[in-house]
This record gives C-alpha cells, structure tokens and sequence, in this order.
C-alpha cells in the first residue's frame, strides 16, 4: 500500500445480537533508508561512536536466541578491528524473523555492561522497525582464540582449532561450559606464588577463555551438551565450534564472552573415563579420600537410624543447621552408594578419610559397615580415634585392612589450637614386618575469608584467603607433631596425605618440602600431564596430596589421582535439587569434589643383607712396633652384576677375643662396622684399610658381613 494514514472500521457482534464498533487509524511508512551500517555502528574503539542515538541499519539473520537475534552485515567493511555484526535485543517483545533473513532495522544504539564486566557490548535495543527485506546467507569467519574477540563480537564465526572443556559447574542450572585452547591449570598448581610466571599464566589463560551458552538464559529443561554415560568431562574436546559471538554474566559471577552455538557442538570424549589406578607393586596401597561431608546426620534434622530432631556439633553448639551433606535419607542413600563403589574400586590396604562427621566413631563405622556389605566380606575395621578430633563439624579418620596391615600403638593428633581440624596420624606394621606411619591433614580453607586485609586475607597471590594460617599448620606438622609421631614409632618413615587446600607450589607446601618431604604428584604425575584432584573456577590442580619423608621416599614406587570426580559435571552427584534432568546412578564418578590420591608403597627394611653380592680379600698383618697396631687391606668386589646401592656397612662379627677394631665406623649389636658411603658399582673393587689393637697377640679372626643401608 501506499504510504499514508489508513481508518480501518472494526465491529463486533455476539449471539445475542449486541454489535459494537470502533475506527483504528493505521499509518503505513515507507522502508526507512539505512543511515549507518553495521560495521559503521560498531566502530574500531571499545564503545559505538554512535552510542545513545537511533539508527536505520541493515544485516543478515544469523541466530536466534531467547532475547533477541543476531544480525551481520552481509559484506562486512574489510576492516579486522570493526566487528560486521550487532545484537538486537527483544527483552520479552515478541518478534518473527527467520534465520537467514535480510532484515531493516530502526532501534536505539546501546552499550550493555553486565555486573562485573570490565567492557560493554553494543547492541541495538528499542526497535522500533523490523522489517524483512530479503534474504542472505553468511559464511562463518575462521578465528581462534589467540583472536581478540572484541572485533568480532556479535559476529557468526568458527573456531579452526578444537576447544577443551576447562569447567562444568554451571551446566545444569545455566547450561554453561566453559572452554579453552588448552586445559587450564592454577597458577599456583606450577609456578611458585608471587612469581612472574604464575602471573604470566594466568593472564594468558584469562584471554584464552569462552563460555559456550546454550541460549536460553534459564535452568534448561533438558540438560544441554551430555554425552556418552550421561557425562561431559573436563579436558574433553569440541571440533569445529560454529556460532555467534555474544557477551553477558556467566556462572560463577562477572561477566565474558560467550559462544551461542549456530550448529550442534560435536563433542569427542578425549578425556575418557577410567578405572582405579594399576599402580606399580608393591606390599602396602595407601589412599587418601575426600569423602565430601559424609554425615549419618542429615540438614533436615533426621539421622540414618531413624531418629528425628537431631543435630550435628560445631564448636560448643548443636543444631541441624551445623549438618552438612545429604538434606534427607534418600541423598544420603545415593552419597553413601557412590562413596562405597569409588572405595571398593581403589581396593586401598589403607584410606586417610576427610570431610567424615566428627560424631565420634558413628559415620566411619557406618561407612565401614557399607563398604564391607558391599564386598562380601569384614575387610576393613576403623583405626580408633584419638584423643581430639577438633571443633569443626567435620575430623579426618582412617580405616584399614587388618589382613594387611597391624596398628602399632595409638592413633596421634596434634590438638594444638591452630588447628581446628587436627591431623590423625597412626602407625602400621607391614606383613614383612616393616613399620611407617601415616599422617592424615585437612588444613584451613580458602574460603569464608576473614574481613579486612591481612595475612589471612585474600593477597591477590591466587593463594586464596587464609594463607598465613595453611603456613603455620603445615610448620607446626613438620616441625612439630610428625618428630612426635617417628619417636613414638621409633621409625622415620612417614606420609603425609590429605586435603592440604593448597596447590602444590603454595606457600603450606613449600614449607613441608623445605624440610625433606618429597612431592609424590610432581615426582609421578607432573610428568605426563596436570597433577589435579579438584577444578576450581576452570582451573586445574591438585590440593590433596602425597609428601614422603627422605627415608620413606625411595620405597614409594607409584602415585597418582584418579580423576573420578573433579572431571565430572557437579549435576550428576547426589543431590535432588534444583536439577531439571536426574542423571544419577551409584556408580563412582562425582562421589566428591575431590578426586582420591593412591600411593603404592614397597616397604623394605632399612638395611639389606649384600653379602653374597662381595667376594672380600684381606691382605696379611704388619704390626707397628710403636703403636702396636695390626694393619691390612680389605679388598670388596661386587660379583652381582648389578650396582650395590650405597652406604655399605662392612660389619665384623665375632672378632677374636681381646681383638678390636681401631678405625670402625661405628658399633651396630656390639659389633664394629665400617661404612663405605657411595656405594659400588658392578664388578668394582674398593680397598679398606683396617687397623687391630690386638695387645694380647692373638690370631685375628672374624666374619664379615655386608649390608645395604643405614643401621
């Protein structure tokens, strides 16, 4: 029609002959003449030049999402640093065009900046006008994420390089993945903190970040982008990504730049699922497990026994508020399922337990109970408490297999206020004999940071919140409760295992390494990929840890995670709530946060008998008429074909009566030894010059025997 001003007479009429009537003025406007383009409209700065005015602007429909569309200029203006698309945004205003439309439209230019954001996003909001003019076709534009996305936001493009999940916590309620060219690692997980390397780390992954949304802006009905086993894990890859270049808040707080697909994300599982660790054998499997709040006292007040209106102790109050974990008996039921199959499936000989209710003994006899049901037979028994277990609602615990290890003496821990969880540490006897101990931590967390600034305050050092007081529990244990614990058990040979809620280059484990410990993860896992037992705001590492002393080190033969739990999406755990799709089932994988830490150990005893590996000669005696002293050469060769590790110990037994040696080492059972320090290579000979105060002149005679190792 023409354009002009139009009356459109309209009656109305029911069944009982009634009639009404009105006259609507319809104008009609001719198609407005574009005043700036796309690109035009964009500009090469961070803001539109055009900010705040209403222009006439033309482009190709290229998505659609649920509160608005996406439109690109169909030739775009050649220039890299203006992006050719823009945002219309509908809010709740209904619209109808179609993807691949040419359309015109009329709306205001704006700069949205979403909470925390540190950069606007230009969009066209208000629309008066939309009209579909045409039709057009768009050709994805090839970036990568080294691209600075700022110049093509809005734009319809594809990602030449294969993207890796880094984080799934959102997926549920947002339907959020969040993606990187590489996996990310926490600073602090490799680089020292305060280092120009943590920080050049994390400037370069921050950059190397995109959210992929699933457009809707909602908890999903149906829970996007889960594939094989109701599962997508981080370190997982997608190919060929195809989509348009949004921005707006994300999960977790703050704001970035997002990708709402075009096509359907083709996902490749490059991060499969596995089985417990097959470690290098040896005599003893130790394991360290977050349990994540595993109580038999549940948030709504109820227990597993049936009883109502109770509590949980943090502190000196009782309440249900203080509970954590399962809201009702049917949660528990599904942790407790979990829990049971990722312990079964370890086959540890002994587990260090964190996050267990500090109920006395009732929740880790409980759980023993489930997990002896669930194999068949009593193979695991509680190691007794000791005498504190600390304030918090929750202590640390051990349970083990009495068919593998014995308990030698009383379990230990440090009540020291410092620490209100207070490690547990016990000593176990080996089948051959061989004794270690065990000690299990929980240090401070990084959350609930205390208010203000300080040494316990968030430093900006990616350390988190509470960092002074991780430092003085970790020196407290090493210099304090571990020399303790090897006194009591007249045996140096001790692990520290446990949530230590510091990566494995902070300041806590810095501290403990300082002092001999060895770094189990970094020694196994570092070298062939990110040691991590927990992903954090899409940052890998690990806070749970294995750190050997010196002597028990060399018998460590294996270390590693499973990755079990920190990989998986957190909306196939337990939990009921606020998931829109249950995926649950009993098998292992989400039982935590925390993935476990397994360690093989190969107890040995601190000395090996070597004397079958030496053939020994000893030249004869030339007596010192001054000293009256007997001297000659002893001569060691090692006939074994392999090197003989050092110290060697060349003890003399029973020496000639009235005979001693001049020149020993030291004593060992009353018998005099000699140490030769470095050891000695396969088929190489050393010389020991041997001294006797023989006064009595008596033949000299002894058996000699040698060993490998430190009496």
């Amino acid at each position: 029609m023409p354009a002009g001003s139009y009356p459109v007479a309209i009656q109305w009429g029911n069944n009982q002959s009634q009639t009404a009537s009105c006259t609507v003025n319809v104008t009609v406007a001719g198609l407005a003449a574009v005043t700036k383009t796309i690109p035009q409209i964009q500009g090469n700065g961070a803001a539109s030049p055009f900010n705040g005015t209403t222009q006439t602007t033309e482009g190709v429909v290229t998505a659609k999402i649920a509160n608005g569309f996406f439109i690109q200029d169909e030739n775009g203006d050649g220039d890299p640093s203006t992006s050719d698309a823009v945002f219309v945004y509908m809010n709740t205003t209904p619209f109808s065009v179609a993807i691949g439309d040419k359309v015109r439209v009329t709306a205001t230019i704006s700069e949205f900046k979403p909470t925390g954001a540190n950069r606007s996003y230009t969009e066209l909001v208000n629309a008066s006008a939309i009209v579909t003019v045409g039709s057009g076709s768009i050709t994805p534009t090839n970036i990568t994420l080294a691209d600075n996305l700022a110049n093509v936001e809005g734009m319809l493009v594809r990602f030449a390089q294969p993207l890796v999940v880094n984080h799934s916590e959102y997926l549920g309620n947002r339907g959020e993945l969040e993606l990187g060219s590489t996996r990310h690692e926490q600073p602090t997980n490799r680089f020292p903190a305060r280092s120009a390397d943590a920080s050049a780390l994390n400037a370069q992954q921050l950059a190397d970040t995109i959210v992929l949304d699933d457009g809707i802006f909602v908890t999903p009905t149906v829970i996007p982008y889960i594939g094989q086993d109701n599962t997508v894990r981080v370190g997982d890859t997608v190919h060929n990504l195809t989509g348009v270049i949004d921005f707006g808040s994300v999960g977790g707080g703050g704001a970035g730049f997002k990708l709402q697909p075009t096509a359907a994300p083709q996902f490749s599982r490059d991060n499969p699922r596995t089985t417990a660790p097959q470690l290098a054998s040896g005599n003893v499997k130790v394991a360290s497990a977050n349990v994540l709040n595993f109580f038999t006292t549940f948030t709504n007040g109820n227990d597993i026994f049936g009883n109502v209106n109770q509590g949980c102790t943090l502190g000196a109050g009782t309440s249900k508020s203080n509970c954590r974990g399962a809201d009702n008996l049917a949660e528990f039921v599904r942790q407790r399922d979990k829990i049971v199959a990722e312990l079964k499936a370890i086959d540890a000989d002994v587990y260090g337990l964190m996050e267990i209710q500090n109920n006395g003994e009732t929740a880790v006899t409980y759980l023993v109970d489930q997990l002896n049901t669930a194999i068949g037979t009593p193979t695991y028994a509680v190691v007794p408490k000791p005498a504190a277990t600390g304030t918090d609602a929750i202590r640390v615990a051990m349970i083990y297999k009495p068919s593998k290890l014995a308990l030698v003496g009383s379990a230990l821990s440090d009540a020291d206020a410092i620490n209100n969880r207070p490690p547990m540490a016990q000593t176990f006897r080996a089948l051959n004999g061989e004794k270690f101990s065990l000690v299990v931590n929980h240090l401070k967390s990084k959350g609930s940071c205390p208010s203000g600034s300080g040494a316990d305050a968030d430093n900006g050092d990616f350390q988190g919140c509470w960092n002074a007081t991780r430092i003085q529990q970790a020196q407290r244990l090493v210099n304090t409760f571990v020399p303790q614990v090897a006194t009591a058990a007249a045996d140096p040979d001790v692990l520290l295992i446990g949530d230590m809620n510091s990566y494995g280059m902070e300041d806590p484990i810095a501290a403990i390494v300082a002092t001999g410990y060895v770094n189990q993860l970094e020694r196994f896992v570092r070298p062939s990929g990110i040691p991590h037992s927990y992903v954090f705001d899409g940052l890998s590492g690990y806070l749970d840890h294995a750190l050997a002393s010196s002597t028990l080190s060399t018998q460590v033969v294996g270390a590693a995670e499973w990755n079990v739990n920190a990989d998986e999406p957190v909306v196939i755990d337990y939990n009921t709530e606020s998931k829109p799709q249950d995926l649950y089932n009993p098998l292992p994988y989400r039982a935590s946060d925390h993935d476990p830490v397994v360690v093989s150990l190969d107890l040995q005893p601190a000395v090996q008998d070597v004397t079958a590996s030496v053939k020994t000669f000893t030249t004869g005696y030339v007596v010192n008429r001054i000293t009256n002293k007997y001297s000659s050469t002893l001569s060691l060769t090692n006939t074994s074909g392999a090197a003989l590790n050092g110290p060697l110990q060349v003890e003399f037994q029973g020496l000639s009566a009235g005979v001693t040696l001049a020149n020993p080492t030291g004593s060992h059972n009353g018998n005099a030894y000699i140490t030769v320090p470095g050891g000695l290579a396969a088929g190489a000979t050393v010389n020991l010059p041997l001294q006797f105060n023989n006064p009595s002149k008596v033949a000299i005679s002894y058996t000699l025997k040698v060993v490998s190792g430190n009496f």
